[in-house]
C-alpha cells in the first residue's frame, strides 16, 4: 500500500496557496504562539485537503523466474558425439528446472555452418527476456565461438551465466595454418608461402612439441613434394609462377591418431600470377594505314611496353641517298632477335617484307623462340605472296600454319566466324556480327595446321591460330582490319578482336580453349567446362567427404558446357577433366567453424566471470552429468560452486489492478480545520481560559 497525492488545484496554484497559508501561520505564531499552533494545524489540514492524499493498493500476480537454456547446434558440435551430449544435457536440464516451483524454462538453439555466434545468440535471447525475471542462463556448447571477443561487452545481466562443456577431457586435434599466404605474384618470380602445424588439446594447449608430421604439397592437383615438418614451427617454401593465370596450392598434413576431424588438415591457397609488364615487339614493313591501328591499340594499354620498328630498305642498299634522309638509327637486328628476343611476350610482323635485314639465323632463332613458349602474330597483306614473303623463309615457314596460294584477291566481303570460331573464346562472342563492315582484300592460302576462326569469301581462311611446341602462332590474312577502325561500312570490333588475339597468343588463361572451373553458391555447385570438342568427357568431382562422382555436361552455348549439383553439402570440392584441374567451394572452403574444434573453456570465460556463474565439464562417457541446480536468493553472495549452479529467486510480479481510496473524507479535513480555528480563536480571545477559571 502506498500514499499518493492527487491535488484539486494545478500545481502552481497549490504552491501559491501553500505560500500564503504558511505566511498566515507564521504571522499567527509570531503574535500568539498558543493560538498560532492551532492555526498552523488548520493551515496544514487545508493543504492536506487540497493535496487530496490517497491510499493506493495494487493487486499483484507473482511471476515465474526465467531460466534460459542456449544449445549450440553448430557444425563443430557434430564431432565426436557432442550433439548427443548436448541433447541429453538439454533434456535433463529442462526436466530439473521444470520440476522447480516458480521457474519458467526457455530453450534457444543456435546454429552455425561456417562459424558459431554464441554471444550473438545470447544477446538475441536476452532481448526477449525481462531482466527482472531472469534467474540464470545455461549455455551448452563446446566453448568455441567466433564472436568470443564480444563476451566482455555483454551488458550487466545481474543473473549467473553457466557454461556446460560437451567435449572430452582427453580430446585433441591437428590443424594446418597458413601464416603467409600471398594471393598474387609476378610471373617468373616465385612467391613465399609459410605455414605451421599445431597439435592442440583442450583449451588450446599445445601438444607433441618437438615432434613432426608429414605434409604433402600439391600444385594444381599434382603432388610435387611430401616430407616431414616439425610441429609448432613455421615452415615455408617457394611456389613457382611459371605462367600467367591461376595456380592452386594445396597443403595436406597427415592425420593425428584420435583427432576430432581432418577437415582442418588441409589448406588451399589460390595464387593468381600476373605479368609485371607485357613486352611487345612490333615490326612494320610495307607502310599502310593499318600500321597506326596496331600502334594505337598497343600504346593505349598501360600494361604493355611496346617496341616498334619500321623497316623500309635493306641494310646494304647503296643508292646515294643522303644519310640525313635515312633512318635515324641503324636497325638493331642482332640485339632484338638474338640477345633479347626471349624478353618479349609477343612478336608482331605487320606487312613485313624480307629486305635482307634479317638473315636465316634470325628466322631460326624466332622459330626456336616460339617452340620454347614465345608468340608470333603475322598481319599479312600482298607481301605474304612471293619470294620476299615470310612464308618463303625456310627457317621460319615450318612454324607457320598457312602457306600462300596466290596473289591477293581484291573484292569486298564481310568477315565471318567459322563453326570452330564460335566455340573459341577469341571469337566466340564478338558483338554485333550481323552488322560488321566489309573488308576489301584477302590473301589466299593453303592451311597446314591450326584452327580457322574467321573466314572470307568461299570459306577462305582469314584468321588462323595455332600452337607450336610450347608457343603460339597467329595469322591474319588481310591488312584491312583498319577499315573497321575507320568505321567503313559500319566498322566492327577491331580493338576487341586484336586484343583477344594478342592475349591468347600471350597465354592469358581467360582465353584458353580448354578450361575448367567450379562456382559455388549458397547450396549449388556449378561446373563450367570450355572445350573445342563437341562432347567433352564427364568431369570427376571429389566432394568434402572424399567421394568422387562423374558428372555429365550439357552445352549451354557453343564451346561452353555446364552441370549443376543441387543441394551440395558445404565444403571444398575438387574437379578433374583430363589434365584440367579446378577447386571450388560451397559456402566457405576453409570455414572458421573447423579451424579450432577442441573444447575450450577460455573463450567464453568473461560471461561466467562477470556474473559469478560456473564452468562445468558435463561429459561422462556417452551421457551428460549435470551439476546440482539450486534456487538461491537474488542477493546471494555466491551463485555457483564446484558442483552446483544457482538460479536466482527474483520474486517479480505483474500488477493486475490498482485501487485508490482517500486517506480521509473531505468532511473530516473541514471539521479539523474548523475545530483548530475555533480553539485558536477561543485562546486568542481569552474565552477558553475564562471558561476554565469559572
Amino acid at each position: 500500500m502506498n500514499i499518493v497525492f492527487d491535488p484539486f488545484l494545478p500545481l502552481w496554484a497549490f504552491w501559491i496557496v501553500a505560500f500564503l497559508a504558511g505566511a498566515f501561520a507564521a504571522l499567527s505564531l509570531a503574535r500568539n504562539w498558543k493560538s498560532g499552533v492551532f492555526r498552523l494545524i488548520a493551515v496544514a489540514a487545508l493543504l492536506a485537503l487540497l493535496a487530496n492524499p490517497l491510499m493506493r493498493e495494487a493487486e499483484k500476480t507473482p511471476l515465474d523466474d526465467i531460466a534460459l537454456i542456449l544449445v549450440d547446434d553448430s557444425a563443430s558440435q557434430t564431432l565426436d558425439g557432442r550433439n548427443d551430449i548436448a541433447a541429453d544435457a538439454s533434456e535433463k536440464l529442462q526436466a530439473t528446472l521444470n520440476a522447480m516451483e516458480g521457474v519458467e524454462t526457455r530453450v534457444v538453439r543456435f546454429e552455425g555452418e561456417e562459424d558459431t555466434r554464441a554471444v550473438e545468440a545470447l544477446e538475441t535471447a536476452l532481448a526477449d527476456t525481462p531482466r527482472t525475471r531472469l534467474g540464470g542462463v545455461f549455455i551448452i556448447t563446446d566453448g568455441q565461438a567466433a564472436d568470443a571477443e564480444d563476451a566482455a561487452a555483454v551488458p550487466e545481466l545481474n543473473a549467473p551465466v553457466h557454461i556446460l562443456l560437451t567435449g572430452r577431457e582427453s580430446e585433441r586435434d591437428r590443424k594446418i595454418t597458413l601464416t603467409n599466404a600471398p594471393r598474387y605474384g609476378i610471373v617468373g618470380q616465385p612467391v613465399r608461402v609459410s605455414f605451421r602445424i599445431d597439435d592442440l588439446g583442450p583449451d588450446g594447449e599445445m601438444q607433441n612439441a618437438g615432434g613432426s608430421a608429414r605434409v604433402t604439397l600439391r600444385i594444381d592437383g599434382e603432388a610435387v613434394l611430401s616430407q616431414p615438418v616439425p610441429v609448432g614451427d613455421e615452415v615455408g617454401f617457394n611456389a613457382p609462377l611459371d605462367r600467367p593465370g591461376g595456380k592452386i596450392v594445396e597443403l595436406e598434413v597427415e592425420a593425428l591418431d584420435g583427432e576430432l576431424t581432418t577437415r582442418n588438415n588441409i589448406a588451399v591457397l589460390p595464387i593468381t600470377a600476373i605479368r609485371d609488364r607485357l613486352r611487345v615487339l612490333l615490326i612494320s614493313g610495307e607502310p599502310h594505314p593499318g600500321e597506326r591501328v596496331w600502334r594505337n591499340l598497343l600504346k593505349s594499354d598501360p600494361a604493355v611496353d611496346l617496341v616498334h620498328f619500321t623497316i623500309l630498305r635493306p641494310i646494304e642498299k647503296s643508292d646515294g641517298a643522303p644519310v640525313s634522309e635515312l633512318a635515324l638509327i641503324p636497325f638493331p637486328q642482332d640485339e632484338l632477335f638474338v640477345d633479347k628476343l626471349s624478353e618479349f611476350d609477343l612478336l608482331i610482323f605487320d606487312r613485313y617484307t624480307y629486305r635482307a635485314v634479317l638473315n636465316a639465323y634470325h628466322f631460326d632463332n624466332i622459330a626456336q623462340y616460339v617452340k620454347s613458349g614465345g608468340a608470333v602474330l603475322i598481319a599479312a597483306g600482298p607481301e605474304y605472296y612471293g619470294a620476299r614473303s615470310l612464308a618463303a623463309q625456310r627457317n621460319l615457314s615450318f612454324i607457320l600454319p598457312a602457306s600462300p596460294a596466290g596473289p591477293a584477291i581484291e573484292g569486298a566481303f564481310r568477315p565471318a566466324i567459322t563453326d570452330l570460331g564460335r566455340r573459341h573464346p577469341v571469337t566466340g562472342d564478338l558483338p554485333e556480327e550481323g552488322f560488321w563492315g566489309r573488308w576489301l582484300r584477302i590473301m589466299p592460302v593453303t592451311q597446314l595446321s591450326g584452327r580457322t576462326l574467321m573466314d572470307g569469301p568461299g570459306a577462305a581462311p582469314l584468321l588462323i591460330l595455332d600452337r607450336v611446341g610450347e608457343g603460339r602462332v597467329g595469322v591474319i590474312l588481310s591488312d584491312h582490319v583498319w577499315l573497321w577502325a575507320r568505321g567503313f561500312d559500319g566498322g566492327g570490333p577491331h580493338a576487341e578482336l586484336l586484343r583477344r588475339i594478342a592475349h591468347w597468343l600471350m597465354k592469358e588463361p581467360e582465353l584458353d580453349e580448354e578450361s575448367l572451373s567450379l562456382a559455388g553458391g549458397a547450396d549449388t555447385l556449378t561446373i563450367k567446362r570450355r572445350s573445342m570438342e563437341d562432347a567433352p568427357p564427364p568431369v570427376a568431382i571429389t566432394g568434402p567427404d572424399g567421394e568422387t562422382t562423374d558428372y555429365a555436361l550439357t552445352e549451354v552455348k557453343p564451346g561452353l558446357f555446364e552441370a549443376k549439383i543441387e543441394n551440395a553439402p558445404r565444403g571444398l570440392y575438387r574437379a578433374r577433366s583430363g589434365e584440367l584441374f579446378a577447386i571450388g567451394a560451397v559456402g566457405v572452403a576453409a570455414v572458421a567453424e573447423f579451424e579450432d574444434v577442441v573444447m575450450n573453456s577460455l573463450k567464453l570465460a568473461p560471461l561466467p566471470e562477470k556474473t559469478d556463474g560456473g564452468f562445468f565439464r558435463i561429459r561422462s562417457g556417452a551421457r551428460a552429468s549435470l551439476p546440482t541446480i539450486r534456487r538461491i536468493r537474488a542477493n546471494a553472495a555466491q551463485r555457483s560452486g564446484e558442483a552446483w549452479a544457482g538460479v536466482l529467486e527474483r520474486r517479480a510480479a505483474r500488477i493486475e489492478s490498482v485501487k485508490d481510496k482517500p486517506l480521509a473524507p473531505p468532511a473530516a479535513w473541514l471539521l479539523l480545520i474548523a475545530a483548530a480555528l475555533l480553539v485558536g480563536w477561543l485562546i486568542e480571545g481569552g474565552r477558553l481560559r475564562a471558561a476554565r477559571n469559572a
